[in-house]
């Protein structure tokens, strides 16, 4: 039986192959996946992980894509699409699957009058990714009000851990060297006043939109800030370092900040590798600086 095949035969017969990858990512850039599945149910996000664990075969699990930046050439293995977007509000606490967008969740929030979760507002992607990367802005992060996680394993032990088996730092969680499947999360917030919560979440989403391109055409900010030994955002590095107007391709320095690239419409993963290189070359020959990437690239 061959490689397909056998995915065809644990998982229900729901795999397709060669799809693009480009629509599922706010760069719109990428080529064809081998295989592709979604799944909508932590069930069969599950056994998805299981299956290409057992097959040995290599996989991604694809969340919001906003992150990203998929090769020119595709990837050649599974992509497993996280749509699996229940969740629920208990007193201070919310409980969400793995597919739930960041923002909604700061929506839910809002509603139910919990407080902690402002700081999110306009950031793009699902919980997973943000706890994967320890997403945040504003000083605050997911670190900051997470109260657990249920993960599975490389070898299918399903775990319930607490925010410090991620060993958190700046835009960073342990899951990034020792990976494992994110299949829900709770977040413990606080009781707040519905009304200056609601008024906070509009300010951090008109800061937000006002210097970042909408998510089509962008995978937000390129490169992480500096921490050590003070905050130095990667922005302003990166325009006293001349950058600004700079273009590659179809891949150009966003107008309004200098640490995005936007897609003009004919990008590709070339384009966007070959113009952030240079952007951090440029920092480090003028400020002797090597600019971390905050996106992720992916593939072949």
């Amino acid at each position: 039986m061959n490689e397909f095949a056998l995915l065809q035969d644990n998982l229900d017969g729901r795999v397709q192959e060669f799809v693009n990858l480009a629509q599922f990512t706010t760069f719109r850039i990428g080529g064809p996946a081998r295989y592709f599945l979604r799944v909508e149910s932590p069930t069969q996000l599950i056994a998805a992980f299981n299956t290409a664990n057992k097959l040995k075969l290599r996989y991604f699990i694809l969340g919001g894509g906003s992150n990203i930046v998929f090769a020119d050439e595709g990837f050649d293995g599974l992509i497993i699409k996280d749509e699996c977007r229940e969740y629920c509000v208990d007193g201070n606490l919310i409980s969400a699957q793995s597919g739930v967008s960041y923002n909604s969740l700061v929506d839910a929030a809002t509603e139910h009058g919990l407080t902690g979760m402002e700081y999110a507002a306009g950031i793009p992607g699902t919980i997973a990714g943000a706890l994967w990367g320890n997403a945040g802005a504003w000083g605050k992060s997911i670190a900051d009000i997470l109260e657990s996680a249920v993960l599975v394993d490389i070898t299918g032990q399903i775990k319930i851990v607490d925010r410090d088996f991620f060993e958190f730092e700046y835009r960073h969680s342990r899951l990034k060297y020792n990976p494992h499947l994110i299949v829900s999360v709770k977040l413990r917030l606080e009781p707040g006043e519905k009304s200056i919560i609601a008024d906070k979440v509009k300010e951090y989403r008109q800061l937000r939109y006002a210097k970042h391109p909408t998510w089509e055409g962008s995978a937000g900010s390129v490169f992480k800030n500096i921490k050590e030994p003070e905050l130095i955002p990667a922005g302003k590095l990166l325009e006293e370092a001349g950058v600004r107007g700079m273009r590659v391709g179809g891949a150009e320095i966003y107008e309004k900040h200098c640490n995005i690239v936007v897609n003009r419409g004919e990008a590709t993963a070339a384009d966007v590798r070959k113009l952030t290189g240079l952007m951090r070359d440029k920092v480090l020959q003028k400020f002797n600086r090597r600019l971390e990437y905050e996106i992720s690239f992916i593939g072949p």
